[in-house]
């Protein structure tokens, strides 16, 4: 759809100026495009503000911007405490207190795996497979 003849600016449409600035040199940045506006039609006033994002909008459809698209929004937890249903913490039992033999036992298999657990649940996890009940 075209645009109109500009209202206040004597039949000047200022993004169809814009535009053919830009299309005649892509790398023409706003105050060089403001600068030959203001050379071009030196006795009208134009608004800073609308022509940047006249010249914005006219790089955008030209695929010139570098402008990155938004991020999808996450959505965000609400403060407070946690929905559900609440329940007293259960108290300690005799199979959930600490075995310091184990603890012990672990120490030691770490200190001869070097310090690496990953070797050390390796073994854990080849002594399980011979195993048999």
């Amino acid at each position: 759809m075209a645009k109109r003849a500009g209202a206040g600016k004597n039949g000047i449409v200022v993004a169809q100026e814009i535009r053919a600035m830009i299309e005649a040199n892509k790398g023409i940045k706003g105050p060089e495009v403001m600068a030959a506006l203001r050379e071009k039609f030196p006795k009208e006033s134009f608004n800073d503000k609308s022509c940047q994002v006249s010249y914005a909008n006219i790089r955008r459809s030209l695929g010139l911007s570098r402008t990155l698209k938004k991020k999808p929004s996450v959505p965000r937890k609400k403060a407070g405490r946690p929905v559900g249903t609440w329940r007293q913490a259960a108290a300690p039992t005799a199979d959930s207190a600490v075995n310091i033999g184990l603890l012990q036992a672990a120490k030691t298999l770490l200190q001869h795996s070097n310090g690496d657990a990953a070797v050390a649940a390796q073994a854990l996890k080849q002594v399980a497979s011979l195993q048999m009940d």
